[in-house]
């Protein structure tokens, strides 16, 4: 049998904006949760490039983990929802799905099943992607091109294993196909990245200083040409042609630091829209002549607009010791949020713009010294998803503790800075419970019913009885809660001079 095949080739990129950067915080120096208006280092570069002429200049590295243990459980199913194996065929012109029963037990047609080929079970949320381990090498650079006036940093984290990782996973029915799980939608494949951000800030005056950085934006076309000549042996007659381009682009940030008086700073900050895309294009040749194409977009670790402000004062300075107050807050427009799918979210299940909020302190002895303590609130900007999408999130409560020291060495004019961190971050419990609306009100946004009341058994050419009703094989039917916690932690050295 002569067929032909189109497959799918996803380009992946080496270095893009992360929200990794988000996540964990300034990890060099005493920046922490709060390293848009504290802790000039090298994560200055990222966070606010108008604090670098404040930093020491040297090369500094760490090793970061984070361990995401986020946990879905999803709420039995009625078996009157399931998708039953007399669908199998007789689907008329509806979306073809899966039985439920091959989904919980896979089908053998050696042992009776009504499949073509084996499909092997992959029960509902038998396939996350949480409880991983992720180390990574932080890499930090400051110079001092003409002192105080102006400073360049560069700011990057690598991972151990995997260099980079995009998994574009559906958050409705589609995902049947595929993994039949839940997914974290802003943590996952969001957390594997190399993460880079470059920068230049320089002072002003005495009261104002300015930054600018930015992160690498890519956008990966991957190209696909395949002709199988016998689809009962792929691995033989497959043939494949593929081609790959990445176009660089850069996302910018600024800020401004504002020192009204020398125990105040006031920080401004501004992150434009970071996300890696991926376009996919296929094409399927058949023998005749005729050649069709087609293309699907996806766009990975997206991030929206970010507007930070926060203040530093120093409520206590006695003897060789000073004591800091830091509090920020930044508004996030996360109402653009464009899915790994390169879709929005459905008509009345929006994102939500959200504000965070951010206090802690700073002490710091001899200027060499220090300690942080952050707490931060990240509101989830995910409504309720009581319909047809599973986009799963949680409010995260999180907390940092550090220290950094900085060892001089007289005889050259160096130090050496030593620094840990230690981070957890709480994801409290969210319950959800899906809506199953009447046939006549049924929308878009609702749960879907994939197999049509209406659907005619081509057999007997009447409406199917089993029909009625709703079937689905969405994961997230008819509810789903989630829960868990970050765990990180940092241990760097830096050579300054």
């Amino acid at each position: 049998m002569w067929l032909c095949w189109g497959f799918c080739l996803g380009g992946v990129s080496v270095v893009h904006a992360s929200p990794l950067f988000e996540l964990t915080g300034g990890n060099f120096g005493l920046g922490g949760f709060s390293a848009r208006s504290a802790g000039a280092s090298a994560s200055s570069t990222y966070f606010n490039p108008a604090l670098l002429p404040r930093a020491r200049q040297g090369v500094e590295l760490g090793v970061v983990l984070v361990n995401d243990a986020i946990s879905i459980e999803v709420d039995g199913k009625n078996p009157a929802r399931d998708v039953p194996e007399s669908a199998v065929g007789n689907f008329g012109t509806a979306f073809p799905s899966v039985p439920t029963s091959w989904l919980e037990e896979g089908c053998d047609p050696a042992q009776g099943g009504n499949c073509v080929a084996p499909v092997p079970a992959v029960p509902r949320q038998s396939q996350g992607s949480s409880g991983n381990v992720r180390m990574y090498q932080s890499i930090g650079f400051v110079a001092h091109l003409v002192p105080r006036r102006l400073s360049l940093g560069l700011y990057a984290l690598v991972p151990y294993r995997a260099f980079t990782q995009a998994h574009s996973f559906f958050v409705d029915e589609r995902e049947q196909f595929y993994t039949n799980s839940l997914h974290p939608e802003l943590y996952s494949d969001r957390l594997t990245p190399v993460s880079l951000a470059f920068a230049a800030g320089g002072q002003v005056t005495d009261w104002l200083s300015i930054g600018m950085s930015f992160t690498l934006s890519l956008n990966n076309r991957a190209n696909a040409l395949a002709y199988v000549g016998n689809s009962a042996d792929v691995a033989g007659s497959l043939q494949l042609s593929t081609r790959v381009d990445v176009h660089t682009g850069v996302a910018p940030h600024g800020s401004v630091l504002l020192t009204p008086f020398d125990d105040l700073d006031i920080a401004l900050t501004i992150h434009s829209p970071q996300k890696l895309v991926i376009e996919t294009e296929f094409g399927i040749y058949l023998p005749n002549g005729d050649l069709q194409r087609a293309s699907r977009p996806a766009t990975h670790d997206y991030m929206p607009w970010i507007f930070g402000m926060g203040l530093n004062y120093d409520v206590l300075r006695r003897g060789r010791t000073t004591l800091s107050l830091v509090l920020s807050t930044t508004y996030e427009s996360w109402s653009s949020y464009i899915n790994r799918q390169n879709e929005r979210p459905l008509p009345g299940y929006a994102f939500q713009d959200v504000w965070t909020g951010t206090g802690g302190v700073r002490a710091v002895r001899d200027d060499s010294l220090g300690f942080l303590f952050d707490v931060t609130y990240h509101p989830t900007p995910v409504p309720l998803q009581t319909g047809r999408t599973n986009y799963v999130d949680n409010n995260r409560i999180g907390f940092v503790l550090g220290s950094s020291y900085d060892m001089p060495i007289p005889a050259w004019k160096l130090a050496i800075r030593f620094g840990a961190q230690v981070q957890l971050h709480l994801l409290p419990e969210r319950s959800q419970v899906k809506n199953t609306p009447s046939r006549a009100a049924r929308t878009a946004s609702d749960v879907r019913d994939e197999w049509d009341d209406a659907t005619v058994d081509i057999r007997t050419n009447a409406v199917a009885p089993e029909a009625a009703g709703l079937q689905t094989n969405n994961a997230g039917y008819p509810g789903f809660s989630s829960q868990g916690l970050l765990l990180g932690g940092t241990l760097s050295t830096a050579l300054l001079y």
